[in-house]
């Protein structure tokens, strides 16, 4: 049994020396300091946050990140960037005209189905008369009109 209260007092005695030593107690005017300094250093970051997140900042900052991506170091032109730039403005530019002709093909090729009706000589003067004659040139007319349009010449 004493081998059994020995080991009991000394694990006793290691809990004792495992528990954490509080620190020693500092004087009231040493925190106070302590407590201001931090404080003035917050009031400092925050000042820095303020001046950072300002929109003027902000522009300044994406003023120099566009700058740097289009000048090298030294003030000269990447000119594969600009190049590349160009290149995909002129293919922009080449797409949007490849669509508006496309746009204009296709309302052309729709106005050309349109049936042309064909006017009495007395209510045109000569010279449109002269047009109309020639008229099957300008709008191809289908099978079940054309017999009904008998355009002949004077």
């Amino acid at each position: 049994m004493e081998g059994a209260r020995v080991s009991t007092v000394e694990q006793t005695a290691k809990a004792e020396d495992e528990k954490p030593k509080q620190p020693p107690a500092r004087p009231v005017g040493e925190i106070q300091s302590d407590i201001e300094q931090t404080r003035a250093r917050l009031v400092g970051n925050l000042e820095q946050l303020k001046a950072e997140a300002s929109p003027k900042a902000l522009s300044g900052k994406a003023q120099a990140k566009a700058k740097s991506v289009f000048l090298n170091e030294d003030g000269s032109v990447k000119t594969e960037r600009v190049a590349a730039v160009a290149g995909v403005v002129v293919g922009l530019l080449l797409v949007r005209r490849g669509v508006k002709a496309r746009s204009r093909r296709k309302e052309i090729a729709r106005l050309s189905q349109v049936v042309w009706v064909p006017v009495p000589r007395s209510a045109v003067n000569p010279e449109v008369a002269a047009l109309a004659r020639n008229a099957r040139e300008l709008a191809p007319l289908t099978e079940t009109y054309a017999p009904a349009l008998e355009l002949t010449s004077a």
